[in-house]
């Protein structure tokens, strides 16, 4: 039976370019070799781990896991949904033939499978079922759904379904709640935005600037990660007040003020300190933005170890790319601090180029596309980096 992936596009400037010329797919960590006469996982894990000896061994394992799919558990004719970065649109295809290393694609394309693509521009938004809270840190992953092969062959057989027709903008169950599910459905909403603002263009629509919505849709993502490190402040600070050494175990929390009223409600029975907690959370931290890198920090001082946060950050985004590239979390603070500087002058000056007044600076749906998948990014390496904190 057919199986469906999501796999997402390279680094690489030209990594889309590539795939659809050559009617591939292809997937990073290039050291571990042609796995060709690798058959089984642990014979891709140990080759994993011999060539990179420095990334740590629970990284080292997720890199032979996510080969080992791509080697061995993807099979002609199942369904590949590309996440492109330089476009909000899906690529859609069908695996035509078995795994093949290959040395005339760049450096880091070495693992290819053969792919016939039928689709690149399909929106995210008539995927919302598939693309329904993906792990942001994983290259290749199964979809885990029933019936999603044959829905996608009907879909791509007939016409593209209206966006009221999919399940976007329907609630969350309790059972897809939390703060990181959240910020997902939140950046979903900022890719849509970006698809309308590239299929406008396509229209050559001029009565409004359509660049507009791409900066729309760059000012939403970055609400996303606001709202987002809000609610995991909260979330963890609940959780924490049910532990009772947590006082000790993080500084932050153990600092932590509450006002008598709340302290009295508590001991009276009105109200449990998780519920406490929570309201003074709302009442003292409602104000704060939480943008700033520092600001980041600082905010989840309250709930987790924060030594080394944004250099544990790095480290997790750079092993989970697979391409040997490192960045320091100095970098990775300047990338933040560069989006957040550009949602500014774009909620507060119009985004005018300085250069080029009254212009204002040209901005895209690539450029919109790989902010907000490098804001879902970061979160997901925060979090990593917090479990390992």
């Amino acid at each position: 039976m057919a199986e469906a992936w999501i796999v997402r596009a390279g680094r690489e400037d030209d990594y889309e370019q590539s795939v659809f010329e050559h009617n591939i797919i292809s997937i990073g960590w290039p050291a571990a070799g042609d796995l060709t006469s690798r058959t089984t996982q642990q014979d891709i894990k140990d080759v994993v781990r011999a060539n990179y000896p420095e990334v740590e061994p629970r990284s080292a394992d997720t890199y032979a896991i996510q080969l080992f799919a791509f080697r061995s558990r993807m099979r002609a004719g199942d369904l590949i949904l590309l996440l492109r970065r330089t476009s909000p649109d899906v690529a859609v295809g069908w695996v035509t033939g078995s795994y093949q290393y290959r040395a005339d694609l760049g450096r880091t394309m070495r693992h290819v499978r053969p792919v016939n693509w039928v689709r690149t521009d399909l929106p995210r938004s008539v995927l919302a079922t598939e693309l329904l809270n993906p792990p942001a840190l994983a290259t290749i992953f199964r979809i885990n759904q029933p019936d999603v092969v044959e829905r996608m062959r009907r879909l791509l057989g007939g016409a593209v379904p209206e966006v009221s027709d999919v399940v976007a903008n329907q609630p969350l169950t309790a059972k897809e709640s939390g703060p990181f599910v959240n910020l997902q459905r939140n950046l979903n909403y900022a890719r849509n935005l970006a698809t309308a603002g590239q299929h406008l263009a396509q229209l050559k629509v001029r009565a409004f600037e359509v660049d507009d919505v791409f900066r729309a849709a760059w000012v939403q993502a970055v609400a996303a990660l606001d709202h987002w490190v809000r609610q995991e402040i909260r979330e963890r600070m609940r959780r924490l007040a049910e532990q009772p050494n947590a006082a000790e175990k993080f500084q932050g929390f153990g600092a932590f003020s509450m006002t008598l009223g709340l302290f009295q409600q508590v001991q009276q029975g009105k109200l449990t300190l998780a519920e406490a907690l929570d309201q003074q959370l709302r009442q003292t931290h409602s104000h704060l933005t939480y943008q700033n890198p520092n600001k980041i920090r600082e905010g989840l001082a309250l709930v987790s170890n924060v030594n080394g946060l944004w250099d544990r950050v790095a480290r997790v985004l750079s092993e989970q790319a697979g391409d040997g590239v490192k960045i320091s979390g100095i970098e990775v603070q300047q990338q933040l601090r560069e989006i957040v500087h550009r949602r500014n002058k774009i909620a507060h000056e119009y985004d005018e180029d300085p250069q080029h007044a009254p212009r204002k600076r040209p901005i895209d749906a690539a450029a919109t596309t790989q902010t907000i998948d490098w804001i879902e990014q970061l979160a997901g390496a925060i979090v990593a980096a917090l479990e390992q904190g």
